[in-house]
């Protein structure tokens, strides 16, 4: 009779377990935050670099992210062109020789020269969180406690 009784309810546990509950597409999760990144023109809300605080170097500055991977930094008094990607994490370590969980975040590619604001943000960055409404940086290099928000 237990045996009986056990069968269904296996049955009922393995039916209600299934990869697609559990999994989820990492390059459509990647392509919906990118779609977000390039809906509109972004401001830097946190700009913190050896631990300091220096947000207010980039007050004047508007950023677009464009869909063909260029952007665009706009300030009263000039404009500076460069690139971006937002590329998969992956499981093999990068040659940083930090701190190997990091290498699973999404990385956040800045290429932009012109001045020591944009120096600043030209950068291989780790994706903390991408939304609608912010974009959340980090260098993968602890020591370094270098941090970049983005925010509309």
């Amino acid at each position: 009779m237990k045996t009986i009784l056990l069968i269904p309810a296996l049955a009922l546990l393995f039916a209600s377990c299934s990869k697609s509950d559990t999994t989820s597409d990492p390059v459509a999760d990647l392509t919906t935050k990118a779609n977000m990144v390039v809906q509109s023109n972004w401001s830097v809300t946190h700009y913190t670099d050896s631990g300091k605080d220096e947000t207010f170097d980039f007050a004047d500055y508007k950023f677009k992210f464009n869909t063909d991977g260029t952007l665009v930094a706009v300030s009263s008094t000039a404009t500076f062109n460069g690139t971006w990607t937002l590329a998969q994490g992956n499981t093999t370590p990068d040659d940083s020789g930090n701190n190997s969980a990091d290498d699973k975040l999404n990385k956040f590619t800045i290429n932009i020269t012109g001045n020591k604001q944009m120096d600043n943000l030209s950068h291989k960055w780790l994706t903390d969180k991408i939304t609608a409404s912010e974009i959340w940086l980090r260098d993968d290099n602890v020591t370094s406690n270098e941090i970049l928000r983005f925010g509309k």
